[in-house]
């Protein structure tokens, strides 16, 4: 899957996906930022302006609708279901799981996060 070729709202929601991952254990690591960084690059984000402001948005988006564990896991599943295809899903799932993992830890609320998204894209 090439993240440039996501549709808008694909893209969207993945992004979001990867702030809830990011902000799961309420530890925020270096290597998880950089890694936002990379697929918003991919994206087509290439200036740090434009990368910031798409973060801040996600990052908006994701508090105001993920104000406790719950209404996050909520959350995480309507975007979740966002993706169609069985490799866009696959690639989603996979691109979380390396994020969670990137902090060299997995704490339990990412594995139960991981759960979620794994039951919504069925993977």
């Amino acid at each position: 899957m090439k993240l440039a070729d996501l549709a808008d709202q694909e893209k969207q929601a993945f992004l979001d996906l990867l702030v809830l991952a990011m902000y799961a254990d309420g530890h925020l690591a270096s290597a998880e930022d950089e890694r936002i960084v990379k697929v918003l690059t991919a994206f087509g984000f290439e200036s740090e302006y434009d990368r910031g402001k798409q973060l801040d948005a996600s990052v908006t988006r994701a508090r105001q609708r993920a104000e406790t564990r719950d209404a996050a896991r909520h959350y995480a599943a309507s975007l979740a279901e966002t993706f169609t295809s069985p490799d866009t899903k696959q690639a989603v799932f996979n691109a979380l799981a390396e994020l969670v993992a990137a902090d060299s830890r997995v704490s339990p609320e990412e594995r139960s996060f991981l759960g979620v998204i794994r039951e919504v894209l069925a993977v």
